[in-house]
């Protein structure tokens, strides 16, 4: 496969334990670029890879600054590599550096990956992972009982560590009493960096902050009431990225996210990621979107495609809004999966349809910014080899590689992003942590988002109040996050449709009154509460889980479209939509069984009025798809030309993408690229007719048109043209 420049960012991940440390390297080294090669060639922005061996921090924590000693990890798969000392890892990375040269890949990064987890022997029974730890038995102290479903003891930074007399390579009559593991790693890391050659390290799962797969954090699935024990936890974990950066500052530092909402980091993972980033100390950020390995073969639905899809979203406004405050910006990564080096999912060859749509969609993810649209900085790609140590064949590595050249391309040259945007609201986030971080206020926008996006709302970019307030272009529909900063409530209330989500009062009164819902002082507590509405799809007896919620009165000229017995849950008032969200009734529980949303249907209610409100203000739209049959869908223009990028995901409880899909979308055709002049669309990617005739809409003046059946997993990606 031929590549050209392109830019943007790329690394990849493989284990070390793929090349035989007791034959050379050379020969190794040349079979595995002679194969990968092309996924780095031409890529101008930084480029490597991350090789794992053996997950822990032991690697580092153990080195004595001897090149002899024998590596330390305890894994039936890693003994090759624990019969060798450092030397050996040495000389492979730089054996690799000669490598990456021969096949013209000078300058591609040589980095070293870790989990902060205790030790890694899971699932109980299997033992795909059977690593135990010297530096955790010698120093338990730094680690608090597991909060995940793994069950893995999890590094707290905020502990300190008591005094040893361990040789280490910095410190070689042993840790002093007190010694915050921060500063203890950063200086290991840069000794280890300096004796190996590695010149990038991930701080994978776990680093920035234990809550990791679910909404369990270090102290629970709540932050703990004091918000003096959160701001000093974010501060331990702020520490720790400043001190690896600081110990070796030609080194590139990258972190990794939760995999679950962003939001969630703050809120109850006790993380600031937002202040982590603006700190200056890490070079770039991996958000882990392995959809389909959570969706399709761990079947954890709520780390699925279109939740992937709104972390990254609300990721992309953090870390943009950070890199204001930055010389040098932060990089943002989606994740490319293939196959796994451990488990057994094969996304690539299981479900490539999926892929393809995730590769568009993660790829056109933007920030939507007073300067346009942010996309992610780049693509990291997981994993090159399997549990057999099989690498990807040449077929696979041109299927990747041709679809991150093609989604990255159409990116780089973005435009606009179409469809609704979330408005992510730090400063409501900053006064719950700073007042109540115990409190469950139903802010979890990118859950909400990720529900609705179900059922063809095509949600692709979130902003910001602040930005919203200096120009920031949308399409003119809002999903706001209860609202409270009051430099942007004109902003949102200008919009042009807007739904907001939340518990009523932490909505800013002025957004409370354009809503048409007001206090009553009563509240109602956590439960699967009966409810109805007026839809005539409503369930009988529906009972979706609703956390801690308020009773309100609802303005003669609004209409409840949902409602227990006690209060409205969902309110319209013209273009104007309130929603009391649903949540999960168990945050500590991977798996989405009936009982963690108790109904759908609510989010299934607000993705019909999400296309209502859009088609009044005339902008991009779908008819809305019945329940039982979502479908996923978006649109942005790059290069001067409308896309549409549909697909169908669905797994479980949402839906069974194992049948067919129909979609009909409609476009406006004042704002798209070609104007009246749009006919058709025509395929770019995926599988589907090569080219769809656009109509008239005769419900919908103003709108063009058109209906896309999808396979059972596939998807598609047209463009907005004329006849040929």
């Amino acid at each position: 496969m031929t590549s050209t420049a392109r830019s943007g960012d790329r690394w990849l991940e493989m284990d070390l334990t793929w090349f035989d440390p007791a034959g050379p390297f050379g020969p190794q080294l040349d079979a595995l670029f002679d194969r990968i090669g092309p996924l780095l060639a031409g890529v101008r922005g930084r480029r490597g890879i991350f090789f794992n061996l053996g997950w822990l921090v032991d690697l580092v924590t153990e080195w004595t600054g001897d090149l002899d000693q024998p590596i330390p990890t305890r894994s039936r798969r890693t003994a090759p590599w624990a019969a060798v000392g450092y030397r050996r890892l040495a000389e492979f990375v730089a054996d690799y550096r000669e490598a990456t040269a021969r096949h013209g890949l000078d300058g591609a990064g040589c980095g070293i990956l870790f989990v902060e987890w205790a030790h890694v022997v899971w699932p109980p029974e299997l033992k795909i992972y059977d690593f135990d730890s010297d530096w955790y038995e010698r120093h338990p102290e730094l680690y608090e009982p597991a909060r995940s479903f793994i069950g893995m003891p999890d590094l707290h930074p905020v502990n300190r560590l008591h005094a040893d007399d361990y040789p280490y390579a910095t410190a070689p009559d042993g840790i002093a009493e007190g010694t915050s593991f921060g500063d203890f790693f950063g200086a290991q890391w840069a000794a280890f960096a300096a004796a190996t050659g590695f010149d990038a390290i991930l701080l994978r799962d776990g680093f920035c902050g234990p809550m990791i797969y679910t909404r369990n954090g270090p102290y629970g699935t709540t932050a703990p009431d004091d918000p003096a024990v959160v701001a000093a936890f974010s501060d331990a974990v702020r520490h720790l990225f400043r001190a690896v950066k600081e110990a070796a500052p030609d080194r590139t530092v990258v972190g990794y996210s939760s995999a679950i909402s962003p939001v969630a980091d703050w809120r109850v993972g006790c993380v600031d990621f937002e202040a982590l980033v603006a700190d200056g100390h890490i070079d770039a950020w991996i958000e882990q979107t392995w959809a389909g390995a959570w969706q399709d073969w761990w079947h954890q639905l709520w780390k699925g495609w279109t939740f992937q899809t709104a972390n990254l979203l609300t990721r992309g406004a953090m870390i943009a809004r950070a890199n204001e405050q930055r010389s040098r910006p932060c990089a943002l990564y989606h994740l490319v999966e293939t196959w796994d080096g451990w488990e057994h999912w094969d996304t690539i060859h299981q479900v490539p349809g999926k892929l393809t749509w995730g590769a568009w969609a993660f790829a056109h993810a933007s920030a939507a910014t007073p300067a346009g649209p942010r996309p992610s900085d780049g693509a990291y790609v997981s994993w090159l080899n399997n549990g057999h140590m099989e690498l990807l064949s040449s077929d696979d590595i041109a299927f990747v590689g041709g679809l991150l050249d093609r989604t990255e391309a159409s990116a780089a040259a973005l435009e606009h992003v179409h469809g609704p945007a979330i408005v992510y609201d730090r400063q409501s986030m900053a006064a719950l942590a700073a007042s109540n971080p115990a409190d469950n206020v139903g802010e979890w926008i990118d859950d909400q988002a990720a529900l609705v996006m179900k059922w063809a709302v095509p949600v692709l970019s979130a902003t910001r109040p602040e930005w919203l307030a200096a120009g920031a272009g949308t399409d003119g529909v809002l999903i706001a996050q209860t609202p409270s900063d009051p430099d942007g409530e004109s902003a949102l209330l200008s919009a042009d449709g807007l739904a907001v989500f939340g518990r009523a009062d932490v909505i800013a009164e002025p957004v409370r009154n354009e809503l048409g819902i007001a206090l009553t002082g009563e509240r109602r507590g956590a439960d699967f509460w009966v409810s109805t509405g007026d839809h005539p799809d409503t369930p009988t007896f529906d009972r979706p889980y609703v956390p801690e919620h308020c009773v309100v009165e609802v303005a003669e000229d609004a209409t409840v479209l949902y409602r227990t017995r006690d209060t409205a849950l969902m309110t319209r008032r013209g273009r104007r939509l309130w929603w009391q969200p649903t949540d999960w009734s168990e945050p500590f529980n991977q798996f989405v069984p009936k009982y963690q949303v108790g109904s759908t249907f609510p989010a299934f209610q607000v993705a019909t009025v999400l296309h209502e409100l859009a088609r009044e203000a005339g902008v991009i739209h779908a008819v809305a798809p019945a329940r039982p049959l979502p479908v996923a869908w978006h649109a942005w223009r790059s290069g001067g030309v409308d896309h549409v990028l549909i697909g169908n995901l669905e797994t479980g409880e949402f839906g069974d993408s194992r049948l067919g899909r129909r979609l009909e979308i409609r476009l406006p055709v004042a704002s798209l690229a070609l104007g009246p002049s749009a006919r058709m669309l025509e395929l770019v990617d995926g599988s589907g007719a090569a080219s769809l005739g656009l109509s008239p809409c005769l419900d919908a003046p103003g709108f063009t048109g058109a209906t896309i059946d999808l396979a059972p997993e596939a998807a598609a990606v047209y463009r907005v043209t004329t006849h040929q």
